[in-house]
């Protein structure tokens, strides 16, 4: 589900980013081949990155669109759940990991799905659930401290979260 985000102008460079969305019921999933999936109503935040073709506005024009035939594990959740935000990143250096790192160590973060988003990496998850919206400038900050010379994020926003 796309929530009425209006037409964005995202770099064509490459770069890393944050879908933040919101599932406002309970919902139970199939994720390709993970499995079937029970997700409760929340904020949930996955991190990936856009180093092909097209870098991060084509990439994220496709997280723009509706999901009707799922290509990867997002997509089946976008199905169901509001995308609210998308921060994101237009630099060389591949973070997604380092950003899923970074999404674990918040405080109540829970990894839903084993392997959402990480069926080409050795890290548990990229998907996360949150009790609250994250705060950008406290991820910005935590983001800093391990990445000084790293672009700031910046920020696109579509619809509020409510769960």
């Amino acid at each position: 589900m796309v929530s009425n985000f209006p037409s964005a102008d995202f770099p064509a460079r490459r770069g890393t980013y944050l879908l933040l969305l919101s599932l406002p019921a309970g919902h139970t999933l199939t994720i390709g081949r993970l499995g079937r999936f029970a997700l409760a109503a929340g904020v949930y935040v996955y991190a990936g990155s856009a180093f092909g073709s097209g870098g991060l506005a084509g990439r994220l024009r496709h997280h723009l669109s509706p999901a009707e035939r799922p290509h990867w594990h997002i997509d089946y959740l976008r199905q169901a759940a509001r995308l609210a935000a998308i921060w994101y990143q237009a630099a060389d250096t591949r973070r997604e990991h380092d950003w899923a790192r970074a999404l674990a160590a918040l405080p109540d973060v829970t990894m839903p799905i084993p392997r959402f988003g990480a069926s080409d990496c050795a890290c548990p998850a990229h998907l996360f659930a949150l009790p609250a919206a994250p705060s950008l400038a406290a991820f910005q900050a935590r983001l800093n401290a391990s990445f000084p010379d790293d672009p700031p994020l910046r920020a696109w926003a579509g619809s509020t979260f409510s769960a």
